[in-house]
């Protein structure tokens, strides 16, 4: 029986959810209509002057600040550090479909506002590769059988890159092979001193949109 809120959908070593090539269809078709709304709202906000004065020169975070301070994801590629651990680190889908990273170097609300914009496209072209390019062999309802065990005594460290940046997925495991710890690290966390230093000599009124341009996690276990 499916457990509510989604528990129980991804499992060590897969998911209970399998992708199939109905489901190709189907995600093909919410993109479409997401991509013309998308593109709709990109065309009204990148034509206001009011959004380029709010926008432009305000919350600057400098390349040498973000390396000192360790940015991750897109609060690092904002001032031109190319770090994304879909090309330092890639999996076998980035390995198969490879993605190529956008960089800004004002490191400003605009640069963050720009940034978005491109990969959120990039990242639409992308899926449809992968979805034009690759079969997906998984039948409807059908439940995979998983033979997985792990290696006792072991310590595993996994990077991935989402949407706010990269996530540190640590893993012990104990004598019989059982996970014994797992902790997660979240992109906030490398990103909370960005957002300090971007308010440096600016406006109280600059606060708000300063924040959320950066919308990073309040409520992560490690923060």
């Amino acid at each position: 029986m499916w457990k509510p809120l989604w528990q129980s959908l991804i499992r060590l070593g897969g998911t209970n959810f399998p992708f199939t090539e109905n489901l190709k269809v189907e995600l093909l078709n919410v993109l479409q209509k997401f991509e013309t709304q998308f593109e709709e709202m990109v065309n009204i906000t990148f034509r206001l002057p009011s959004i380029q004065n709010r926008f432009d020169f305000i919350g600057i975070v400098s390349r040498e600040q973000a390396q000192k301070i360790g940015t991750v994801g897109l609060s690092a590629r904002m001032s031109k550090i190319e770090r994304d651990i879909r090309i330092s680190h890639p999996n076998m889908a980035y390995q198969k479909f490879p993605y190529e990273t956008i960089t800004d170097e004002k490191g400003d609300v605009f640069a963050r506002f720009l940034l978005k914009k491109k990969e959120i496209r990039k990242s639409i072209a992308w899926i449809r590769n992968v979805m034009e390019n690759y079969t997906f062999n998984a039948l409807p309802d059908e439940k995979p059988k998983y033979q997985l065990s792990l290696k006792p005594n072991s310590f595993a460290l996994s990077l991935v890159e989402a949407w706010r940046g990269e996530v540190c997925h640590c893993a012990i495991t104990d004598e019989l092979g059982k996970l014994k710890y797992y902790k997660i690290t979240d992109p906030s966390m490398h990103n909370w001193k960005a957002l300090e230093l971007s308010l440096r000599n600016v406006e109280i009124s600059d606060f708000p949109i300063n924040n959320k341009s950066y919308n990073l996690s309040y409520c992560g276990h490690d923060l």
